[in-house]
């Protein structure tokens, strides 16, 4: 794939902005011969502003194949089907509210049913567990999720009993810190990103989810957080929650500190910097689906309100993570299969194209993308839970 030069490229998009101000997006194929001729060899157009945000146009208006352009390879399962062992076997999954892995690949699986963290080294051989119901350092009364800090610590989060314990590799408890003493839904899954500079992000759970407001926080040299920043990215609404159609934030940090966010409705991206600069726009041209006609009313119906106060786009991405390796992941569920591909980015906005899971990844907890790999929990049809790490192919 190569990316084309803004000189060369803005001769043909001037040549043809009045075919894209009528917004018919099959016009690209009647192009002049010689926008034809560029538009065969090159898939990017990249635009360079005065204020220095680059802005990377990724050419993807009618997929010529409904096929997909890459395919993850299942290279480890962790997991056994209940009843085929003892119970207290710690491949037996409960249920599994949160996953992260460490720099040598072992994995770490918080299992909510439990209330413990189970370890596993990279060929999936089990090396310990610990943590247990209860109310003391090191036990859970509700935990929702785990995340490595580059430190070398583990961080369990404890939603029942709103704190946050650090642990090193080995289970030994490091600290504890009161987290969330604002928030009255301990029930859901925490959501976290670490990037490789040590700070923690994840959502700011006292705010409407419409208000993308992050919260940053540092680990401090006795394994306490701290709260640093919070982070308020461009935003819209407010809206209906409760409306599947609706629009939500997708937000991932990168390990450079920076912030890449759009919402579920475009195929549009930005990257913000840690001085909260916008560097890097990004968008792939792929007509979103309208919500009209009978569905349009039918939903409104169903919902109990005029149609009119429904988005005019259904929502087409369901999550946003920027990996380890700086690939971004963005989950489309409604092409092709029925759990859905990913649209893969590189860090510099470049589409790298479309990327196929051999299983089903829950979205919660979200799946870890390292370098090159991508760790998740899936379900067979009984039901039964695995992890999973699937290999990401070379891409171009």
């Amino acid at each position: 794939m190569q990316p084309a030069s803004g000189s060369w490229a803005s001769r043909c998009i001037a040549a043809s902005r009045c075919v894209f101000e009528a917004s018919v997006w099959i016009a690209a194929f009647v192009f002049s011969s010689a926008c034809d001729a560029f538009e065969r060899e090159y898939d990017i157009w990249v635009d360079t502003l005065s204020t220095g945000l680059v802005r990377v146009y990724n050419r993807d208006l009618l997929r010529s194949s409904p096929e997909p352009d890459y395919v993850l390879v299942e290279e480890l399962r962790l997991g056994q089907a209940s009843g085929r062992t003892a119970p207290d076997d710690p491949e037996v999954l409960g249920d599994v509210v949160g996953l992260a892995v460490d720099e040598v690949g072992r994995i770490y699986l918080a299992d909510g049913a439990s209330q413990e963290v189970r370890v596993f080294d990279r060929q999936g051989d089990f090396l310990r567990r610990f943590g247990r119901r209860g109310e003391g350092p090191g036990e859970f009364r509700s935990l929702a999720g785990v995340a490595w800090h580059p430190s070398g610590v583990l961080l369990a989060m404890d939603l029942g009993a709103r704190r946050v314990t650090a642990f090193d590799s080995v289970g030994t408890v490091l600290s504890s810190t009161g987290h969330h003493e604002g928030t009255d839904n301990p029930g859901s899954a925490w959501r976290t990103d670490v990037d490789t500079l040590g700070f923690l992000y994840e959502p700011d759970r006292d705010s409407p989810s419409w208000a993308r407001r992050v919260l940053k926080h540092r680990l401090l040299a006795d394994f306490t957080l701290a709260a640093v920043d919070t982070i308020a990215l461009a935003r819209r609404g407010p809206h209906f929650d409760s409306i599947p159609t609706n629009w939500r934030p997708l937000w991932s940090a990168g390990s450079d500190g920076s912030m890449w966010h759009g919402n579920t409705n475009r195929f549009h991206f930005l990257k913000v910097t840690d001085r909260n600069d916008t560097t890097l726009a990004v968008e792939l041209r792929r007509p979103t689906p309208r919500l009209q006609g009978r569905e349009r009313d039918s939903l409104g119906t169903a919902w109990g309100l005029p149609s009119s106060s429904l988005p005019r786009y259904k929502a087409v991405l369901e999550s946003l993570h920027v990996a380890r390796d700086g690939r971004i992941w963005i989950w489309n569920p409604h092409v092709g299969q029925t759990w859905g591909r990913w649209e893969v980015l590189a860090g510099n906005g470049y589409h790298l194209g479309q990327v196929a899971t051999p299983v089903l990844l829950a979205a919660e907890p979200p799946p870890v993308f390292g370098q090159g790999t991508i760790t998740g929990v899936t379900r067979d049809d009984a039901g039964g839970r695995y992890v999973v790490r699937l290999r990401v192919p070379a891409m171009d």
